[in-house]
């Protein structure tokens, strides 16, 4: 077999791995892949900017009908948010916004509350609701990678 010969059929060849790389990278991440990760970072607090908190909480819903993992990172003066003395009837326009957060976690929402804001604002971690988690690096790094989607409010 001559040079030239030898040199088209070992691109042949790795134009047709190439492909089936390809056919399998795309069959992985359409079946049995994990789904993508939407995480929302709540800085908002519920009583200083209740609009906020509500499009956020909209926002993860949405994102819970599409079938994204969602994440609820609840930061600064958000850590207030997902606590038993947050007003029931507080709301921005439409739904209280402790009932939208419930709802969200009865759906599989993940709540993941800063321990070092908590320290900051005085929140206790007997003071979040039932489905909220104090959280920590390793817990909140885990729900990042090449398919998670950071909103902040």
């Amino acid at each position: 077999m001559n040079r030239t010969m030898l040199i088209l059929i070992l691109l042949g060849l790795i134009v047709v791995a190439g492909f089936m790389l390809s056919g399998q990278e795309k069959s992985r991440t359409h079946s049995g892949a994990k789904s993508p990760v939407l995480l929302l970072n709540i800085t908002s607090g519920a009583t200083e900017d209740p609009h906020a908190v509500t499009m956020a909480l909209q926002l993860a819903g949405h994102g819970l009908e599409d079938g994204r993992e969602v994440v609820l990172f609840f930061n600064v003066r958000g850590v207030s948010v997902p606590t038993v003395d947050l007003p029931a009837d507080l709301a921005f326009i439409d739904k209280p916004i402790k009932e939208l957060l419930t709802r969200l976690i009865e759906q599989g929402a993940e709540v993941h509350v800063c321990p070092h804001c908590m320290k900051a604002l005085k929140v206790d971690d007997s003071d979040l609701i039932k489905g909220a988690v104090v959280t920590s690096r390793e817990k909140l790094f885990s729900k990042l990678g090449s398919n998670t989607v950071v909103f902040s409010y």
